[in-house]
């Protein structure tokens, strides 16, 4: 027999095997087909920070085992966690045929296809995303949103208010409301912001699609422009933000002012040495400035050939260098 024709024939046998094993047996390579399964929600989930992306019809074979390498990536930790006592044992344990895991692993003692949700926040350009199996994680849904604006600091506050729901299935969670309250302030043409004051409200148990208003009252300490970004979040529950404007009136209690009793330098020690020339800061005191931009302008207005750089509400700082350092 033709050795051609042998090859030729055992190729199509190959080829039809393989056909009909893809046909039959779609999940011939069950891990794979799970790990590319839940990268792709993993991926959904990336974009749509704070939010849980399920699916329902993912098979998982008996001796189907994962581990957060099969998702590891540069950008990306990610986590496992079951949250039913129908498929899985407690973390960290064994227990015959239900689901096995830890946050690092998770393995199958016998075919299931439990809900697999996913959900991802990004920290300094890293996401870190938890995959849940089981039942739906709890998960914040914000329904109403609401705040009280030009007002005056001394004599009223900041008032928020934020109806929010839980609507996953888990049974009970917490959830606070964060806020950052930045102050506005412009050098020259350009538009700054510094940081002036966060504050936590009192978390609140909430129950598998339940609904409750959370509630924070802040103390504005000055008139001005503000920037308000507010956060509603808790543990393993998603969150969701505001980020809005408010106009504060009133006039100030205060007087910011220079004290020219003190002066401090302080070395750059990076610039010490043989061969180099020393570097520094100089520090100039100031009295009575709730912002560090308070002093750093009243500094300015003092010596306006300097270049002040911003300090605290304490001092403003030039930056020098050479004989300027002694």
């Amino acid at each position: 027999m033709n050795v051609f024709k042998i090859l030729i024939g055992f190729l199509v046998a190959v080829y039809l095997i393989f056909f009909i094993m893809n046909i039959l047996f779609p999940t011939a390579f069950p891990e794979d087909e799970v790990i590319r399964d839940i990268t792709k929600q993993i991926e959904y989930s990336k974009k749509n920070l704070g939010l849980y992306n399920s699916k329902y019809d993912l098979k998982f074979e008996q001796g189907i085992s994962l581990t957060k390498e099969d998702f590891k990536e540069k950008d990306l930790e990610v986590e496992f966690e079951c949250n039913s006592l129908e498929y899985c044992c407690a973390e960290n344990e064994k227990c015959g045929d239900k689901i096995e895991w830890s946050r690092n692993t998770i393995a199958f003692n016998k075919t299931a296809n439990p809900t697999v949700s996913t959900r991802c926040k990004e920290v300094k350009g890293i996401f870190f995303c938890k995959v849940f199996f089981g039942q739906i994680p709890a998960q914040i849904r914000l329904e109403e949103f609401n705040y009280n604006n030009n007002f005056y600091f001394d004599s009223e506050k900041l008032k928020i208010d934020a109806i929010v729901k839980n609507i996953g299935s888990v049974t009970e969670n917490f959830a606070e409301i964060t806020t950052k309250v930045f102050i506005i302030f412009y050098e020259g043409a350009e538009k700054k912001e510094q940081l002036a004051k966060e504050v936590s409200g009192t978390p609140e148990k909430i129950k598998a699609k339940e609904t409750k208003t959370l509630y924070s009252e802040i103390q504005i300490d000055s008139p001005g422009e503000y920037l308000i970004k507010s956060k509603v979040t808790g543990l393993d529950f998603g969150y969701a933000e505001r980020e809005y404007s408010i106009n504060v009136f009133g006039e100030p209690m205060y007087e910011c002012k220079i004290d020219k009793t003190r002066k401090e330098i302080v070395i750059d020690p990076a610039t010490v040495g043989e061969g180099k020339i020393t570097e520094c800061d100089i520090r100039y005191f100031c009295t009575d400035c709730l912002y560090a931009f308070e002093c750093k302008y009243v500094w300015t207005e003092e010596f306006l050939e300097k270049n002040f750089q911003l300090g605290t509400n304490d001092y403003a700082k030039e930056r020098t260098k050479g004989t300027h350092c002694k």
